[in-house]
Order: structure tokens, then C-alpha cells, then sequence
């Protein structure tokens, strides 16, 4: 081969490949109709020289050149379209709903964890009120004389965004650090502070009854714990799920066993850290704003419940699911 007159007669066609191809690289709509129909021409001359020059050549320069320019104009012409920013939450949200509905039952076994220990936190101090001591963390008094008084002040934009910043801040490492710890400890660390949090529900609605401000208790937390609490029921059964994997880990080996789930637990723990994060502002704004009525609060909580539970029913269903869904009963019980 000649290869001087090789790269002297096709050179001016690779210099124009190339810069098609950094014009095109970050779309390939940035190129006209005209240009796109050249740059396919160009890409098929550009492959043809490339099994010339392998055939006839010993120049490694130049086979590595055509190589590496026709793997970079391949990439460009047979590159899958980029999703839009929007396409690809929307999608991701369908995933997070899916997974949600395939691992309820650990969503459940978390929930049950939670409120059985406030039912049972609540049941042991009205009959022996002298095992508070045993349930009331260090330094939480002051909080619930606070409850006690019935008040919370008028919220101004100020104080909200900073009780926002550190609810948000604070709520989701709280929710991470149960899943995470959860799955070292093959699940018990997340059943211990399911158990914690519930119990601190049911200690508080306790302390209230005297004071009568049990509802007042409710009506303040209900549009807030909606989300926040789903999110610790979430994350909880992120953590479940990791341990049960751990423990009963079938045919498989603990560690095969723990990837197979490890994606769905993952993907568990991001769904609590973003309900921790809508949480922050309706706790920081909303929840103990002293100008919202109780009874505005109960009606915002009770339309949160009724939205997450047809969302979570029926939203981004796969294939499957419908069908499921549209089987008759008989079918799905054989």
C-alpha cells in the first residue's frame, strides 16, 4: 500500500468524520438531514478503509487512527436516545412503587413492630404507671412537659426553614442509618428502634391523658407523620429484608443470598429518605403552626393516608401486575 497517497486521498474525509462526530456527540439531531446522510457515507468509507488498511498495512498508527474513528462514529450513530430528565424520575418512581408492592410484607412486619410496641408501651403504663422510668429516654422530660402545655407558637418563615433544614437533614440519616446498621445486625437493630419509636408514641399518649391532650397530640402529628412515619415503617423494612435474607438464605449462600434482595432493600431505603424529606417542610410549616385549626390538620392527614394508598396501590403497575390484577379470583388462589 501507498499508504502517503492512502492518507493524502482520504485524509480530507476523515477530518470531516471526525468533526461530525464532535458535533454530534452530545445529539445527533445537532446535525442536518444533509449532514447525517454525508455522515453516514462517511462512517461506511471510514470502515472500508480501516479493513484496507488491516489487509494491506503494517502502519499501527494509522489502523489504531480509523479504528478508534470509526468506534467513536459507531457510538454516535447507533447511540439509544438520551431520556429526558423528566422520563427518567417518572420511571424511577414507577420502580420505587413496584418494589414497595413486591416487599409489603416486610412493609407490614415492620408496621405491626412499630405500632404493636406503642399499643403495648401504652397498655403497660396504664396498668403500672411505675414502669415510665424503664421507657422515658434521658433528657426527654422537657419535651414532654412541652406537650403538656398545649401550645406551639405561630410559625414565621425564619424559624420554619431552619426546623425544615434540620428535619431534613436529620429524618433520612435517621432512616439510613436503621436500614444500614439493620442489615449488620441481620435485622434486629432495625426491629430495636422500630420498637423505640413506637414505644415513645405510646409513652407519650400516655403522659397526655391526664391533660386531656391526646387528640391535641394526634391532630399536631398526623399531617406530618404521615410521610414520616411511612418512612421509618420504609426503612425498617429495608432492614427486615436484608436480615430475613441473612437468615433464611434458602439454597443460596448468605452473600448471594443478600445481593438477590440487595437492589429491592436499596431501593426500600431511598423511598424513606425521600418521604423523610417531604415530612420536613409540613412538620416545620405546617404540623405545629398554632394558626392551622386541629381540625384542618386531621382533614390534610387524612387526605395524605387516602393519597399514598392509592398511589402505592396503583401506580407505574408493570405487566404483570395487571394481569394479576385482571385475573379472576379462582385463578389467583391455585
Amino acid at each position: 500500500m501507498n499508504e502517503e497517497g492512502f492518507v493524502s486521498v482520504n485524509g480530507a474525509e476523515w477530518a470531516r468524520l471526525s468533526e461530525l462526530c464532535r458535533r454530534a456527540d452530545l445529539s445527533p439531531s445537532r446535525l442536518s438531514a444533509a449532514e447525517l446522510a454525508e455522515f453516514v457515507r462517511l462512517y461506511r468509507r471510514a470502515t472500508k478503509h480501516l479493513a484496507q488498511a488491516r489487509t494491506v498495512s503494517t502502519n499501527v498508527s494509522l489502523i489504531g487512527f480509523l479504528n478508534d474513528l470509526t468506534a467513536r462514529a459507531y457510538g454516535v450513530l447507533y447511540r439509544q436516545p438520551r431520556e429526558s430528565i423528566l422520563r427518567s424520575i417518572l420511571e424511577t418512581i414507577q420502580i420505587a412503587a413496584q418494589v414497595v408492592r413486591r416487599r409489603k410484607w416486610f412493609i407490614f412486619a415492620s408496621a405491626a413492630i412499630f405500632f404493636c410496641s406503642s399499643f403495648l408501651t401504652f397498655g403497660l403504663l396504664r396498668v403500672n404507671p411505675n414502669t415510665r422510668d424503664f421507657f422515658v429516654p434521658a433528657g426527654f422530660e422537657q419535651a414532654f412537659d412541652h406537650w403538656k402545655t398545649g401550645h406551639f407558637e405561630a410559625t414565621d418563615t425564619s424559624h420554619g426553614t431552619a426546623m425544615a433544614g434540620f428535619y431534613a437533614s436529620n429524618n433520612p440519616k435517621v432512616a439510613i442509618i436503621t436500614a444500614a446498621v439493620g442489615a449488620g445486625t441481620f435485622g434486629l437493630f432495625s426491629v430495636q428502634l422500630l420498637f423505640q419509636n413506637g414505644a415513645m408514641l405510646g409513652l407519650l399518649t400516655s403522659e397526655l391523658i391526664p391533660y386531656h391532650r391526646v387528640g391535641y397530640l394526634l391532630s399536631s402529628i398526623f399531617p406530618h407523620g404521615v410521610p414520616e412515619l411511612s418512612g421509618a415503617i420504609v426503612s425498617g423494612s429495608s432492614g427486615l429484608l436484608l436480615g430475613y435474607a441473612l437468615f433464611f438464605p434458602g439454597r443460596n449462600r448468605r452473600s448471594d443470598a443478600l445481593r438477590a434482595v440487595g437492589m429491592d432493600a436499596v431501593c426500600l431505603l431511598g423511598v424513606s429518605v425521600v418521604l423523610m424529606f417531604l415530612a420536613a417542610p409540613i412538620e416545620a410549616f405546617f404540623s405545629f403552626n398554632a394558626v392551622v385549626p386541629g381540625f384542618v390538620k386531621v382533614i390534610v392527614g387524612s387526605i395524605e393516608v387516602i393519597g399514598w394508598f392509592m398511589f402505592w396501590r396503583n401506580f407505574g403497575l408493570s405487566p404483570r401486575e395487571r394481569e394479576l390484577r385482571s385475573a379472576p379470583l379462582e385463578s389467583k388462589t391455585k
